[in-house]
């Protein structure tokens, strides 16, 4: 058998596209504050490689606390608002509705409504400020998963978290 050292391996090539790792997007009915970048994918026959999130071209918060989150088919997850922490959310599988509301009273968006269908269609990094409310549905047949990348690291002790019920009547949208 012979003898495996460093100098066997390969370096890998530079990426040979000029596309960017993370694309701001923008949407028809934008939340001051939210942001979208369009997360691209790169793959071979192997499988497929998506970065989530990069300092290589702007300075980032970096993510002292990552999880991953899973949502059955037909679920809701809503609604919630940080008063801390802003969420940096990736999406790359499933069919999922997010829904964003605006209850930042001093926001040039105040109350604005806005609905972003997100996942294996439309691959996203999507930042949500502090006191914006948030929810999530699983519209797809199977298990969807997402990744969360928050500003600061949770405190089960403190959770930096607010909820309602998915159906209160003072969200002016109705997951079905």
């Amino acid at each position: 058998m012979d003898r495996l050292s460093l100098e066997d391996f390969v370096d890998d090539q530079p990426w040979g596209d000029n596309v960017p790792l993370l694309e701001d997007i923008s949407s028809e009915n934008p939340i001051a504050g939210v942001r979208m970048q369009r997360l691209v994918t790169r793959g071979d026959k192997r499988g497929e490689l998506t970065v989530l999130m990069s300092a290589l071209l702007e300075p980032i918060t970096p993510p002292p606390h990552v999880y991953l989150v899973s949502a059955e088919a037909g679920s809701i997850r809503a609604w919630v608002y940080h008063k801390r922490q802003f969420d940096r959310l990736a999406y790359t599988n499933g069919d999922l509705r997010v829904v964003l509301y605006d209850l930042r009273e001093d926001s040039p968006t105040y109350q604005k409504l806005e609905v972003l269908d997100v996942g294996a269609a439309n691959k996203i990094l999507l930042t949500i400020p502090p006191y914006v409310v948030h929810g999530i549905q699983n519209r797809g047949k199977s298990t969807a998963t997402f990744i969360n990348m928050p500003t600061t690291v949770y405190d089960p002790k403190h959770p930096d978290k607010s909820r309602i019920p998915f159906d209160h009547p003072g969200i002016p949208y109705k997951f079905e």
